[in-house]
């Protein structure tokens, strides 16, 4: 299935997130989503409000949960 605007989605740990968290994708592009982040792990607090809730991701570093 193909991401869309609305899904919900678990992506992997990249340069902005150390651990991996879901979110909610708002923006779809080419290759990468905006996505509004809705659960972390704690250790990456600072990082959630460094990037006010929010961060682009490959499409390939993310999955939709059902």
């Amino acid at each position: 299935m193909e991401i869309q605007i609305g899904n919900t989605v678990r992506c992997k740990a990249n340069g902005n997130m150390e651990a991996d968290f879901s979110g909610k994708v708002e923006k779809v592009y080419d290759n990468s989503a905006l996505v509004n982040i809705t659960d972390y792990a704690k250790t990456d607090e600072i990082n959630f409000d460094d990037l006010q809730h929010k961060v682009v991701i490959s499409l390939a570093k993310m999955k939709l949960v059902e």
